[in-house]
This record gives structure tokens, sequence and C-alpha cells, in this order.
């Protein structure tokens, strides 16, 4: 009787870089500082290369923000957990399915979600700039796809950082390159299909509402961000560590 081979662990689909954004100020985001992506997962390489980051990327990072709540990992200890500082931050918990079973199916589009998420996670994004302002290491943010609570917080810190709408979107839209892979390995990990048809890719229109909402408030996203328990020191601290000036405008 022939015995099957072990499947061969697929490749992180959604890991990129957040380096080499630029600001509408005169700055660009730094290279290997900054990452974000779908889950880590046993069995992925440790190598830059091989997971399709340039080279000479600092890889893998000093620390992590898992945005996983405790039923997604099921108590599992993290891939990277051997090499990094993990912390969870778990977003999502208003999106829990005994939370909106009020809310028919067909009704939970993206922009939906995402405007109810961030109306809860404000002290979470606000815990989250804060290690992106003190971790001295490379940092990614992940949750299980890399698109939704990591596009939200990334989407945050990048406003906070003064870089113009859409060179946050368009971010933001790579994922919508990747979603074939992307998929295959959630599917393999045992992540379900979402129940409603836009929840597989990404929308630039939900983004955008819920950018829309954080800079409607008393001071804009900085704002959004103090009355969340964010310390303006750590604004500061953000800024100093992510940003260095263009040398395209120098």
């Amino acid at each position: 009787m022939a015995v099957s081979s072990p499947a061969r662990p697929t490749l992180p689909a959604n890991l990129r870089d957040v380096g080499g954004i630029r600001t509408a100020d005169g700055f660009v985001l730094r290279d290997g500082v900054l990452y974000r992506g779908d889950a880590p997962q046993p069995g992925d390489p440790r190598s830059a290369h091989r997971l399709g980051l340039e080279p000479t990327a600092t890889w893998p990072p000093s620390a992590v923000v898992d945005l996983r709540s405790e039923s997604e990992t099921r108590g599992r200890r993290h891939p990277l957990a051997d090499v990094a500082r993990v912390h969870r931050v778990a977003l999502g918990d208003s999106l829990a399915p005994d939370r909106v079973a009020d809310v028919a199916a067909s009704d939970r589009d993206l922009t939906w979600a995402y405007r109810r998420l961030a109306a809860e996670a404000g002290p979470e994004i606000a815990r989250i700039v804060g290690l992106l302002a003190r971790e001295p290491g490379p940092l990614l943010v992940h949750c299980a796809a890399g698109k939704d609570r990591t596009g939200l917080v990334i989407g945050t810190v990048l406003a906070a950082l003064d870089v113009p709408r859409d060179r946050i979107v368009a971010d933001y839209l790579r994922t919508n390159d990747v979603l074939d892979a992307l998929w295959a390995r959630l599917r393999a990990s045992g992540v379900p299909d979402p129940d409603h048809d836009s929840l597989f890719g990404v929308e630039a229109a939900a983004l955008e509402a819920v950018l829309d909402d954080i800079e409607a408030h008393d001071g804009g996203v900085h704002g959004f961000l103090r009355a969340a328990g964010t310390d303006p020191d750590d604004l500061r601290r953000l800024a100093e560590r992510l940003l260095v000036p263009d040398a395209a405008i120098a």
C-alpha cells in the first residue's frame, strides 16, 4: 500500500514590507521595519528570498502583532515564537457569530464589517501603535488573511504618518492580486470560506469609509488615536522609527 507524502507547506501569500510608501510631506517609510501579512504557519521558510521578500530584508521579525482571537489560534504556539516577541491583540470580537446573528448575511458586506470593527477597536489599535513605536526591531502585523483586520490597522498607521489616501488604498488593494494563492493557503490551514462574496477580497470603498470615520474625529486620526489611549509621545516615536527623508525629492 502506497503511503502519500505529507503535503508541502504553502508559502505566505499576502506577506509584504510596508517600506517605500511615501508621505505627503517629504518622507518615506523605511524598508525592513514594518511588515504585514497573512498568518505564519509551521514549516514556513525563514529565508526572506524564499518568502518573496527582498533578499536583503531582515527576516524573521523580532516582534509580531497577532490580531487573531483565541478561538482562531486554538491555543497553539505561534510559529515565530522561537525568534520573536509575540503580542496577541485580538481584533474582531464585534464580528463574532453570536454578535452578528441579528444581521442578515446578505447585509454583512465589507464596509459594514470594517465600520463595526473600527467603532470598537480603538483601544486595540492604540496599543498596536504603541508597540510599533517602541519595539526595537522589525515587526510583523498579521491576522489570518492579512487583508481586513491587518488592512484596517496598517491603514490607520499610514494615515497617522500622513500618507496620502490614494497610497494607503493602493497598498491595501495589493491583496486582490494574490487571492487565489491566499485562499488556497487559508483553506489548507482549516479557515472556512466567508459567508458573503464581498469578504473574499478587499474593496477600496470599505477602507475609505472607515478612514473617513476615523479622520472625522476631533483632531483627525491623531485625535482618534489619542482618545483611544495612544500616548502622544508614541505618535512622535512612530514617525521617528518608520520615516526617513525621501531621497527622491531631497
